[in-house]
């Protein structure tokens, strides 16, 4: 069981100032904030289904033709009219009533205007609520979702950071071995001129140096490639410089626990069971899983709620006629309760709702595979964590033996007591065991900032 420490500085550590930048700019994570937005304005849109609902809505037209009927007015009236005026020209008055003609009345208005305020309240309609928890639901799940792009933020910041300071040891391990073999190159082309040695030891000395000179150039690129990587997820120009952390920071003494920093002190049991543990009760991804099962229960009830009716109150407040006019002979209002009622849709709500039923089946099988994953994910941070720690001491000692080895054969070479291939052997030997002790250093912090990723361990806070 590994205990790793993970302490408070007095002073806010760089790795610390950059995490914190990367999770304020990257842009990645700033789509999936904009995402978590959208959604909490989409459940405000859906809270304002509930309330009431207030429009205009106007009307002028303009018709000819159509149909029409035929009121036979004035053979209804004309012949009393005539027998009265016939009863007045009797008595010597003169007849007063008018021979009247049959009208034909169109059903279409020639000229016609309708404005009125409608107010609808929705009284009963499951579906609107069901919809409103749905969209909750949703959104809660993006906001998981948002965290769970946080924890990837913080583990590619901090790997990224590591390979910038592993690729600048890489750098300084190839000039210091290219400074060596030039030297090695001087004492040969003097031996050389002494008539001590041959010309192939200079040419075999030369070809030393250009090989090293390759590889150096090679680790320079790594190095600019992972410093212009480091600043792409911090969303800044990819030439900024980087603040390096001294390496005896984060690797104080062989002999002791790992200092990894952090943003806060805390000491954690590294055992892969707890930390499985703490896992699926921490991991943003299992929060979202759970909010996604809850909106697919929500609209399982959605679906379900098309088997009710819906009601509704309506309010109308205008005006109509000929003409724009206001006053009482113009406005009118009407109150309407409106009920609706689809009673068949060709099975339509029943393949709807099986439909829901399934989502909510898939989701909830998901939500297991999930939990499968995360423990195999912690187990497998786990192992290689402990396999980079293991690996340390064996690659310490190897660069100690290294060292001794070359030591005594750079001895023997200056006093000519071996050869040139044994010297080269010994420098390529030095030089592969000081890269794996720096690769095998910072894979382990790495490794470490994998493990904490699996296990959620990182504090995001608020």
């Amino acid at each position: 069981m590994l205990i790793v420490v993970l302490p408070a500085y007095s002073q806010e550590t760089p790795l610390d100032r950059y995490v914190r930048e990367g999770l304020a700019q990257n842009l990645a994570l700033k789509q999936q904030t904009f995402d978590f937005d959208q959604s909490q304005l989409a459940v405000s849109e859906a809270r304002g289904r509930l309330l009431p609902s207030a429009g205009i809505d106007a009307r002028y037209s303009r018709a000819g033709g159509g149909r029409t009927i035929d009121f036979p007015v004035g053979q209804l009236l004309n012949p009393v009219y005539g027998t009265l005026n016939t009863m007045l020209e009797s008595q010597g008055q003169p007849g007063s009533f008018p021979i009247i003609v049959d009208e034909q009345i169109n059903f279409l208005r020639e000229r016609e205007q309708e404005t009125k305020l409608r107010v609808v309240q929705s009284l009963f309609q499951p579906a609107l609520r069901h919809n409103l928890r749905i969209q909750s639901n949703l959104s809660e799940a993006q906001g998981a979702a948002v965290g769970s792009s946080k924890r990837d933020v913080v583990a590619q910041v901090k790997a990224a950071y590591f390979n910038v300071l592993k690729a600048e040891q890489v750098v300084d391990i190839f000039a210091a071995t290219e400074a060596l073999v030039a030297e090695n190159k001087r004492v040969n082309e003097r031996l050389h001129a002494n008539g001590k040695v041959t010309i192939d030891a200079v040419y075999r000395a030369e070809t030393e140096v250009l090989a090293v000179a390759q590889q150096k150039a090679e680790a320079e690129k790594n190095q600019n490639l992972a410093a212009s990587y480091f600043n792409f997820l911090l969303n800044r120009p990819l030439d900024t410089p980087i603040e390096k952390m001294n390496h005896e920071t984060l690797f104080p003494d062989p002999d002791m626990p790992l200092l990894l920093p952090a943003s806060q002190e805390t000491s954690l049991d590294y055992d892969h069971e707890h930390l499985a543990a703490h896992a699926l009760t921490t991991r943003d991804e299992l929060s979202q899983l759970s909010s996604s099962l809850d909106a697919a229960r929500a609209n399982v009830n959605l679906a379900e709620s098309a088997y009710l009716p819906n009601v509704s109150l309506v309010l109308d407040y205008g005006i109509q006629g000929n003409t724009y006019n206001f006053g009482n002979d113009a406005d009118f209002w009407m109150g309407s309760v409106v009920l609706q009622w689809n009673l068949f849709d060709g099975f339509q709500k029943r393949t709807r709702r099986q439909q829901a039923r399934i989502q909510r089946n898939k989701l909830e099988t998901q939500r297991e595979e999930v939990q499968q994953q995360i423990r195999l994910q912690v187990q497998e941070a786990h192992d290689n964590m402990e396999v980079a720690r293991k690996s340390i001491q064996t690659a310490q000692q190897r660069l100690q033996s290294s060292r001794q080895t070359f030591r005594l054969v750079a001895r023997k070479y200056q006093e000519g007591m071996t050869n040139q291939v044994e010297f080269i052997d010994a420098r390529t030997e030095l030089t592969n065991a000081e890269l794996n002790l720096t690769i095998t250093q910072y894979d382990l912090l790495t490794r470490l900032a994998e493990l904490e990723r699996a296990a959620a361990l990182y504090p995001l806070g608020s």
